[in-house]
């Protein structure tokens, strides 16, 4: 039994999408960001950074970071083919893209919405969502190279929990004037895991929409 805890639209995005495609007995604890519940001391105890998403399992056990939380879930149930298991040859570029796209694409998508965290100032915070903008769209065109030049999808010929990833980090794109989508193998790769009857549960749950 998994507890994760999520709020709409954050990096529980492509756990909770996992979690579904394993079949995997979960609890799924709504956070409202609004009202901050995040930052509530309860919460803090489980996870001292106040984000989202965090995991419970076998009953006491807690880690947080979505990437890993997605690598950890993947391992635990490789029937659900998910992941390349040590000594397969997809294995070193699946850990690339999953480093990647957390520490580096999802590092710039932050400086976008979150620019308050970087710095002071509504005409700074702007400058930077400008340039966090740029940066990204830059590698969302790397990405779509990658795609149509050694893909279907991230690692070759096999889907793995990194092309989820990347959808979930695409739909944080819709807000701004080149999104994701508008690349044509990033949109082909958000249409196929909008089609996945788990990706399309966690934007049920969620109560959210994502588009191609």
């Amino acid at each position: 039994m998994y507890k994760l805890y999520w709020s709409p639209g954050s990096a529980a995005m492509a756990p909770m999408a996992l979690l579904n495609a394993i079949g995997a007995k979960h609890a799924l604890i709504k956070l409202d960001d609004e009202k901050r519940e995040q930052k509530g001391a309860e919460y803090l105890r489980l996870n001292p950074h106040g984000r989202v998403p965090t995991l419970v399992y076998d009953s006491d056990q807690v880690m947080y970071e979505a990437a890993a939380i997605c690598l950890f879930l993947t391992e635990r149930h490789p029937e659900a083919g998910l992941a390349p298991a040590p000594g397969h040859p997809d294995r070193g570029l699946y850990l690339q893209w999953m480093a990647y796209l957390t520490n580096t694409l999802q590092e710039a998508l932050m400086h976008y919405w979150h620019g308050e965290y970087f710095i002071d100032g509504a005409e700074q915070k702007a400058q930077i969502a400008k340039k966090a903008e740029q940066r990204s769209d830059e590698m969302f065109g790397f990405l779509d190279g990658v795609l149509r030049d050694s893909g279907p999808w991230l690692c070759g010929k096999s889907f793995y929990a990194c092309d989820i990833y990347l959808a979930m980090i695409a739909r944080w794109t819709r807000k701004m004037e080149k999104t994701a989508v508008r690349h044509k193998e990033i949109s082909r790769l958000v249409q196929h895991c909008l089609a996945m009857p788990a990706y399309a549960k966690m934007l049920k749950d969620q109560g959210i929409e994502q588009t191609a």
